[in-house]
């Protein structure tokens, strides 16, 4: 997505949709997240009716409209939720366990929107996104047939099960047993796809230059609230595994921060670890707003 000149603020999410700054289905996501219930956001669609351009209107009118009853039970279970993901945890090994805890609630209620609220509960949504991602790291030059790769924050493996055809092994690794006991059933047909729990506070148990890709997709936000130290951690493990020529892959960094904060910490890990920063905080994709880091470790 490639914003207007006259993109509206980051609250007016129905105004961004419209101005193409973001997806219909991310704009209904941040709704969402908003505690803005379906009929919510049908009313503050038909306020905006007259809005140019009217084919973006009917876009998001048509997907609020086809979704609604799911729109309705989303939105109750983000209320009964009440997780702030941006909230600073007092302990990072509490604030794990209360992470953990979160995720084995969403994903009883909802695979598909545990691991991306904007696929608003729809197999197929999440899908479409998930392939935006793998066309973007083949384009990266990050996919070979041989690659062991690192899914950190695996969720219910979906990215594990796209990269598994194109990948030598997969190692799955999250802090959530719900998740991973239903990664565990969509991965079950292939077996160099391994799926492990994680305490979320190091990588430690990675062996140095074990891995050319180490891929964390909506998970470093959830790092960065246990405390810099742990994001440390983690960052040293990973540089630590990556063979030459391997990279890190963080998309999305933080919550509730701004971009170029995001780039300046990502600059700064890059300086530690002897690693180059290809992307810095770039939107790749169309369908989600997630933002890219690529720092490579030289050949």
């Amino acid at each position: 997505m490639h914003p207007t000149a006259m993109t509206p603020s980051e609250d007016d999410p129905v105004g961004l949709c419209i101005a193409g700054a973001i997806s219909p289905e991310v704009a209904v996501s941040r709704l969402l997240l908003g505690h803005v219930t379906g009929d919510g956001i049908a009313a503050m669609l038909e306020q905006r009716r007259s809005e140019p351009p009217t084919q973006r209107w009917q876009a998001l009118a048509t997907l609020v409209e086809a979704r609604r009853p799911e729109l309705e039970r989303l939105s109750a279970e983000v209320v009964r939720a009440g997780s702030n993901h941006a909230l600073p945890a007092t302990d990072p090994v509490a604030g794990a366990a209360e992470i953990a805890s979160f995720f084995d609630r969403a994903v009883a209620n909802s695979p598909e929107a545990s691991v991306a609220l904007y696929s608003l509960g729809d197999p197929a949504i999440l899908a479409a996104a998930t392939a935006e991602i793998l066309d973007w790291l083949d384009a990266c030059g990050l996919l070979h047939g041989d690659a062991d790769v690192l899914d950190l924050g695996c969720g219910i493996g979906r990215l594990a099960t796209a990269l598994a055809p194109r990948a030598g092994s997969v190692l799955g690794m999250d802090v959530s047993e719900g998740m991973l006991a239903e990664a565990r059933k969509r991965c079950a047909p292939w077996p160099h796809v391994q799926l492990a729990h994680t305490t979320g506070q190091d990588l430690d148990g990675l062996a140095a230059r074990s891995l050319d890709l180490v891929l964390a997709v909506d998970s470093f936000p959830y790092i960065v609230r246990l405390g810099p130290a742990v994001v440390a951690r983690h960052v040293a493990g990973a540089a630590r595994a990556l063979r030459p020529g391997g990279a890190l892959v963080v998309l999305n960094l933080s919550y509730g921060r701004e971009a170029a904060a995001d780039v300046a910490e990502a600059r700064g890990w890059a300086a530690a670890h002897d690693l180059v920063l290809d992307v810095a905080g770039e939107r790749p994709f169309a369908l989600w707003d997630g933002l890219a880091f690529v720092l490579r470790r030289g050949g």
